[in-house]
């Protein structure tokens, strides 16, 4: 029995000798494993795209190259974000640009986009909004893929234009002057305006205007122009010879009308005459008893040619009151107005009466 025993002993003595050359083999091979393991396959990337997320093992830690491993293609635009969890786990993930469009100054952009405001995606593009533009979405709202953002450009300008403007003529009549005769009184001038308009352009075309100033810089000067309304030049001319309206050359208003011969006197100088008034050029002698003193008279002859014009009843005469002569026209000074006289001569003469005196 004692030598089974001994064999039973060195059975379990190989048994155990063989264990240990397994284990130690199996150990070797473990290292040899793990050891492989850290060269080739120690870390483990996540990479995420377009919602989709991949396992990869690698052991090369640069991103093109994992990414390229995995046969991913990454545009210009494309943002990579890359996370490291702890030494052998790493996560990626893909963000994909989009392409939005820009219509603005005419022109339509394309332009590549990630999560970002239209704020963002304009200054990306180069467009810088004025005070006044328009656009069709607001500033902070987040773009999207297709998206197409317009810009309207608004401009104001103002603009100012000077005018002239135009004077205006007025005519007064004057007695004292010959029909068709004018006279210059006040030289006209044109005056200045000033306009300020406001205008609005959208995209460069005009749109509104608004009319914000309207200033007269210079006032127009009327030019005031004198024209005769007599038959001839009177001989007695009015202070005022705007107060006598004459149409055609005769008063338009009179009380009555004493036709007969017409001569003319001169005086010494300080004359009077017979209802106490001085002498003077425009006083006349009359048969009072017909033309009372003080009556203002209008004188022309019938012919039209000679027009002694307007003159107050306050002398008379011997001739005047037989009724030889209807007038006798005060012709001024001797010294001065002899010839004047004598030119007059007698005419046939129109007197109008144009208001009827007091008799003094």
């Amino acid at each position: 029995m004692k030598p089974q025993i001994e064999n039973t002993k060195l059975n379990r003595s190989i048994k155990q000798s063989k264990l240990i050359k397994i284990t130690l083999f199996m150990t070797t091979i473990l290292l040899i494993v793990m050891m492989s393991g850290s060269l080739y396959f120690r870390d483990r990337v996540y990479i995420t795209d377009r919602g989709v997320t991949t396992e990869l093992m690698i052991s090369d830690q640069d991103i093109d190259t994992v990414l390229a491993t995995g046969g991913y293609s990454i545009g210009a635009n494309d943002r990579i974000t890359y996370t490291a969890e702890d030494e052998h786990t790493a996560y990626i993930t893909i963000t994909r640009a989009f392409d939005i469009t820009i219509n603005a100054d005419g022109k339509e952009l394309t332009v590549p986009v990630i999560d970002e405001t239209a704020a963002e995606a304009l200054e990306k593009a180069g467009i810088t909004l004025g005070e006044n533009d328009l656009i069709d979405c607001e500033l902070d709202e987040e773009v999207y893929e297709g998206m197409s953002i317009t810009i309207t450009r608004v401009n104001y300008q103002l603009r100012a234009t000077t005018s002239e403007i135009p004077y205006s003529t007025i005519y007064v009549d004057n007695s004292n002057m010959v029909i068709g005769e004018e006279r210059v009184v006040t030289h006209g001038e044109n005056g200045v305006r000033t306009y300020v308009v406001k205008e609005k352009y959208i995209d460069g075309v005009l749109s509104a205007q608004e009319l914000t100033a309207d200033n007269i810089e210079k006032e127009a000067t009327t030019m005031v122009i004198e024209r005769g309304t007599a038959l001839a030049e009177p001989y007695a001319k009015m202070d005022d010879p705007e107060a006598l309206t004459l149409v055609n050359g005769l008063p338009d208003n009179f009380t009555r009308i004493v036709s007969g011969k017409a001569t003319a006197y001169t005086a010494g100088y300080g004359a009077y005459t017979a209802s106490g008034r001085p002498a003077e050029i425009g006083t006349a002698a009359v048969n009072p008893n017909v033309i009372p003193y003080g009556s203002e008279l209008y004188i022309v002859s019938q012919d039209g040619t000679q027009v002694y014009g307007y003159a107050i009843a306050a002398d008379t005469g011997i001739a005047l009151m037989d009724g030889t002569v209807a007038i006798d026209l005060y012709f001024g000074p001797r010294a001065e107005h002899f010839y004047d006289s004598c030119a007059w001569g007698a005419v046939q003469v129109d007197i109008y009466v144009l208001s009827e005196g007091s008799g003094y």
